[in-house]
């Protein structure tokens, strides 16, 4: 077997395609709810991290049971000069 060649050409029914093309729109539009929630959270988001590193550097994190680190400035993340994206 290649595996150049691993593509399998289906024949599908005329209702198995139109059922296909709905799925696709309603995941379509699921996803671009889920993109303008996750932009209408960036706010929040950046609060949301600013507040983690802040409770790492000052309480620490715990290691192994009662045992925390603290985690110093150049052990941050630098955060990416990219806006967030949604995956799915």
């Amino acid at each position: 077997m290649s595996f150049l060649n691993t593509r399998i050409d289906h024949n599908r029914s005329k209702e198995s395609v139109e059922w296909l093309e709905e799925e696709i729109a309603e995941q379509l539009e699921r996803y671009k709810k889920i993109v303008s929630d996750m932009d209408a959270a960036s706010e929040k988001r950046e609060q949301w991290y600013k507040e983690f590193f802040e409770r790492i550097q000052d309480q620490g994190f715990n290691m192994d049971g009662d045992a925390r680190m603290k985690i110093a400035d150049d052990d941050l993340p630098v955060k990416p000069d990219t806006r967030h994206k949604v995956v799915y």
